[in-house]
């Protein structure tokens, strides 16, 4: 088994070097659009993994901050230039709709 940590660029290697030792990613952003996995509940093929940073759950994320701190006025998204948020559009796009609420 090979265990790829730290973002994208590992995981991507060893999908690269190999199909048929297991692979195992930590710290994917969003491994169905780095094309590591087909889909987050088949992964299909030797990669699998986790995710701590799973797009979908950008807008509850949102919506629980609100409820949590209702008088909240902004919200800041920090990013790293190297390694974008992947949904970043989609955090804007959920912040836009909770905030029209």
């Amino acid at each position: 088994m090979i265990v790829a940590s730290g973002g994208n660029a590992p995981a991507l290697a060893a999908k690269a070097a190999t199909t048929t030792i297991p692979i195992v990613f930590t710290g994917v952003s969003s491994p169905v659009e780095a094309g590591l996995v087909a889909s987050m509940s088949r992964p299909a093929g030797n990669v699998t993994g986790f995710s701590q940073f799973n797009s979908a759950l950008n807008a509850k994320r949102l919506e629980l901050l609100r409820e949590l701190m209702p008088g909240i006025g902004m919200v800041g998204l920090l990013t790293n230039p190297v390694n974008p948020v992947p949904d970043a559009d989609g955090v804007l796009a959920a912040a836009e709709v909770l905030s029209q609420l």
